[in-house]
């Protein structure tokens, strides 16, 4: 019989068949007895992992007679150290997942060990956290793309405006439209930062302590000089 393509990626994989149950402690392999609080059933896969021989350790098939190893867990290579196995019910083992850990077994003569490997409960636990870093990566990029819209030379109509500002973060430049109070058209100004709490402009940060100052960093097409608009006047080129 042709055998399935999900049996044929598991074979691929290391990745048994699941079993139904696994036992908690060493059984006899005789006709249908409770395993981990369940009662078995002709049939049933059980992984048996806790036998005081070990070398009798794998996965078997319930039988009311005799139990015999599963049809894909009968040779070393189908035990080898990696393959794996999820556990469906029981009290104790229920979502459990366990993994062979003999490398190269031969059946009947080495002591298969198993060990617990995850729990849906892990996967979930990891997934969570995982998507705990990405939503935190997240709300620092939303944060950057933030400072880098907002923050970035913001522009106000005045300078009283400019110093009412109280941003988080500093930017590094802030523009006015007007120089001063009077309002003279055209005569915007760029401030920047100089790393004092000091300067013609002044701004408190949003945590109401932290102020940062900031120094004329261009010269305004005009300025207000004892009250009179005076033009600024580029050297004529000889």
């Amino acid at each position: 019989m042709a055998r399935s393509s999900a049996a044929a990626v598991r074979l691929l994989t290391g990745e048994r068949e699941p079993v139904r149950l696994a036992t908690t402690a060493s059984i006899a392999f005789f006709g249908l007895q409770t395993i981990d609080g369940v009662a078995t059933e002709v049939g049933d896969r059980v992984l048996v992992k806790d036998q005081a021989d070990q070398t009798q350790n794998g996965i078997y098939t319930v039988s009311e007679g005799r139990w015999f190893r599963a049809a894909d867990a009968r040779t070393g290579r189908t035990m080898q150290k990696g393959t794996t196995v999820h556990v469906q019910q029981g009290n104790a083992s229920a979502d459990f997942v366990f993994a062979f850990q003999t490398l190269n077994p031969v059946i009947g003569t080495d002591d298969i060990v198993l060990s617990f490997y995850q729990s849906d409960d892990t996967v979930g636990d990891i997934q969570a956290a995982a998507q705990g870093i990405i939503d935190q990566a997240q709300a620092a990029a939303d944060v950057a793309t933030g400072a880098m819209t907002t923050l970035l030379d913001p522009q106000f109509a005045t300078k009283a405006t400019a110093e009412a500002y109280s941003p988080p973060i500093a930017p590094t430049y802030i523009r006015t439209a007007f120089y001063d109070s009077s309002q003279v058209a055209g005569s915007g100004a760029v401030y920047r930062k100089n790393g004092t709490n000091a300067g013609d402009l002044v701004i408190t940060l949003s945590d109401g302590m932290m102020k940062t100052g900031y120094t004329l960093a261009s010269t305004p097409v005009r300025h207000q000089c004892s009250g009179r608009v005076v033009a600024v006047r580029m050297p004529r080129l000889q």
